[in-house]
């Protein structure tokens, strides 16, 4: 078969094909009648008819064989509609695409698409006379992420073109005198089955030390990268292959394409790796988004069933056979580097976390093979080099970080009492909580890391981070989108963070073995500053702070001081300190607004000062962490700087609390602009610090840092009261009660800072 190039895509005129498949779909209709008139009418007419004789024992057979006929040709064009209907649509959907990214983004990038010799994809950026361009170094990837683009439509167009014809031909049978041969429902039935068929190959390729050829592997990375989330085609796919061939091919995939040097088939291999993981969570999904009442897993073709989770866990805990001569993986190894990828429902995630729990809790250790060929980076996670995968419980806590209903349910649970042997234990202290000194949670478990502080384990804890973040917001880690408001079973979780944290500040400070985290938590304090303002205002009495959702229990935030302590500790993290800083400024700035709004003269100046009181708190917490991570850093004038860039780069947090005001009702027009720019201005002018400066201050007196830090939050928060005063219409101008009241709240905002440095 001639190799499908882009031009053909692009110019092909889909139409006919189009016309085709209605003209087979009164083929079907047709033949439907004649199957049913066969049937109905010669076949019960000659069971009744009263023959005798020899005529009589020919002709019966003869006439249900004929009927039977009508049927398979029914069934075969059915088949064949069914070929050139799919192949119809998922053609048109991808020229579709192919011309919205040719016909728009090539143009707009001035980018010239053209095929090679081979029918393969050029692309290359020219200029108005058509001469090409020296690229920058950003022209140079968007390029090639834009030829991936359209050389993935092309592919997924030739597997369509390559899997009807084979259809086809199975279906026809090349016997003219005989109807009926392979039925297919769909498109997707035949790129399933030879999706399975693929996949089984290298199951028995490798057992003679082969491999699918790299044009094979292409063509499966083809075909499930266009079904990874179709529903039927995932089902159909793991419960063909059965949990343990599925997660051997995968384990087997992983570790030959990352020991050797061919990087082309590692890119398959990785491209591989995570559609089969979308589509384990695509098959894993629940269509109504709930569970049968009856069963846990109901047995289907839009949901993987019971029989195939049952196999899974005893597959779990299984040696693979992948062929290793020492450290087998196991089932959960495998298919934990399937886990990263993909939105899982808590029914199906959770009882495997639960059960990775159970087992690290009762001492297992997970094996990890012999370097390979001396190679020591193979592995089973080909997604991040440094964290190789063979702790399942890394790919566990990524795939939380995407899917926040299992995180949330997850970190709201437990393991063991009854009748387990293990003692009941809260999975949020698990990962937490020291017991007896110890760290119950080890990150990177396995039997070939023994130094608890190696670097290696820091992608483990970063996995967590990213699962406590989904667990308190209710949004996959790295969302970006607008502020979602919390519900109780979020709030609980972040509470449980607070105390365990804030119980045991030294796990995330600079020298911390939680370190990792504290970016997590810095974004996680962020997002409930509306609840940690309303803390140190004392409570939800005071009123100025209204509910973001579930409000944080203000009392189990403040217990022990620990709050304190937790915000304290995480603004060593530059990352963290910049994010808590502009949500600081941009939750007070709103409660300014929203709580001057109409006021009395007489009440202006005492309500700003208990307005701003929190934050001023907050604000000298931070900058005690802060000062304590420059002080202890091996180069301070370093560290100045990743906290001067860090509030340059998340300066974002402000407009997100600008464009969703209290409760998270979106907040349009004159408001959201002048709060985001004048926060975000407010923040940067005056917390961004000389490097020098800060250093000398740091190494002569830690006090006069905190002064000048307390000096620069009394400046921001007062130019924030007078900007709201300003669109209140509030007269500011010398001697006017706007210009006092902004005195007062300096004022108020420098004997706040001094309390913050008390606690």
């Amino acid at each position: 078969m001639a190799r499908l190039t882009y031009d053909d895509l692009y110019q092909v005129p889909l139409k006919d094909l189009g016309s085709a498949a209605d003209d087979w779909k009164e083929m079907v209709d047709q033949l439907a009648q004649l199957a049913t008139a066969a049937r109905d009418g010669m076949v019960r007419k000659s069971e009744v008819a009263r023959w005798e004789g020899v005529n009589a024992g020919v002709t019966r057979p003869f006439i249900r064989t004929t009927a039977e006929e009508f049927h398979d040709a029914h069934t075969q064009a059915k088949g064949i509609w069914s070929m050139l209907r799919d192949a119809h649509r998922d053609l048109t959907e991808i020229q579709k695409s192919l011309k919205r990214a040719i016909d728009v983004d090539a143009k707009k990038h001035s980018i010239q698409v053209s095929s090679d010799a081979d029918g393969g994809v050029i692309c290359k950026y020219v200029d108005r006379s058509g001469e090409q361009t020296k690229d920058t170094a950003a022209q140079t990837a968007y390029l090639q992420n834009f030829a991936d683009r359209v050389a993935s439509l092309v592919a997924q167009a030739t597997e369509i073109d390559g899997s009807v014809t084979r259809a086809l031909g199975k279906i026809h049978g090349n016997d003219s005198h005989d109807f009926g041969h392979a039925t297919y429902e769909s498109l997707d039935d035949v790129q399933r089955e030879r999706t399975v068929q693929l996949a089984k190959k290298s199951l028995s390729l490798h057992e003679s030390g082969e491999e699918l050829s790299p044009t094979e592997l292409a063509e499966f990375r083809t075909l499930m990268q266009g079904n990874a989330k179709d529903r039927e085609f995932a089902v159909e796919f793991y419960r063909d292959m059965g949990a343990k061939d599925a997660l051997r091919f995968e384990a087997q995939l992983a570790i030959n394409a990352s020991s050797g040097d061919d990087k082309t088939r590692l890119d398959l291999a990785r491209s591989i790796q995570k559609d089969m993981g979308i589509a384990l969570a695509t098959a894993t999904d629940p269509p109504s988004g709930k569970d049968n009442p009856h069963t846990s897993f109901r047995e289907d073709r839009t949901y993987l069933g019971k029989a195939w989770i049952n196999e899974l866990k005893k597959v779990g805990l299984q040696p693979l056979g992948v062929g290793l001569d020492h450290g087998e993986p196991v089932g959960y190894q495998a298919l934990a580097s399937l886990l990263r990828y993909g939105t899982y429902d808590k029914a199906f995630l959770n009882p495997i976390a639960e059960e990775l729990v159970k087992q690290e809790r009762e001492g297992a250790t997970w094996p990890v093979p012999n370097p390979h060929n001396g190679d020591l980076h193979f592995g089973l996670n080909l997604a991040d080099e440094k964290s190789p995968g063979w702790d399942p419980m890394t790919g566990v806590l990524t795939a939380f970080g995407n899917s926040p209903d299992a995180s949330t349910a997850f970190f709201n649970g437990s393991t063991g009492g009854g009748n387990s042997g293990l003692k009941r234990l809260d999975n949020l202290e698990f990962f937490l909580s020291d017991e007896n000194g110890r760290k119950e949670w080890l990150p990177d478990k396995t039997s070939g890391l023994t130094d608890p502080d190696d670097a290696s384990r820091v992608p483990a804890k970063q996995a967590l981070g990213e699962a406590l973040q989904s667990a308190t917001t209710g949004r996959p880690y790295g969302d970006e989108g607008p502020l979602k408001p919390h519900t109780r079973a979020q709030a609980d979780v972040f509470e449980g963070v607070v105390k365990e944290v804030g119980g045991d500040s030294g796990l995330v400070k600079h020298d911390g073995k939680l370190a990792a985290i504290a970016p997590h938590l810095g974004n996680m304090s962020a997002e409930y500053m509306y609840d940690i303002q309303r803390t140190f205002a004392g409570g939800d009495s005071s009123g100025y702070f209204e509910n973001a959702g579930a409000d944080a229990n203000s009392k189990a935030l403040s217990d022990e001081r620990n709050l304190t302590k937790f915000l304290q500790a995480t603004a060593e993290d530059p990352k963290a300190y910049a994010a808590i800083k502009h949500a600081q400024q941009a939750v007070t700035t709103e409660a300014i607004r929203d709580n001057i709004s109409g006021i009395g003269e007489d009440s202006l100046a005492p309500t700003a000062e208990r307005v701003v009181r929190p934050g001023a708190t907050i604000a000298s917490i931070t900058a005690v962490g802060q000062g304590e991570s420059i002080a202890a850093a091996d180069d301070s004038l370093k560290k100045v700087q990743e906290y001067n860039q860090s509030l340059e780069e998340r300066a974002k947090w402000i407009g997100r609390f600008a464009e969703m005001g209290a409760n998270h009702i979106p907040l349009y027009g004159d408001f959201a602009n002048w709060a985001y720019e004048d926060a975000q201005e407010a923040v940067l002018k005056h917390y961004t610090r000389d490097e020098e400066e800060v250093v000398q201050q740091i190494e002569s007196d830690r006090k006069d840092f905190l002064d000048g830090e307390r000096e620069k939050s009394a400046l921001a928060i007062k130019q924030a009261f007078l900007d709201a005063a300003r669109k209140e219409n509030i007269p500011t101008a010398p001697g006017t009660t706007g210009a006092g009241a902004a005195d007062d709240v300096f004022y108020s905002v420098n004997t706040g800072f001094s309390d913050g440095r008390t606690r």
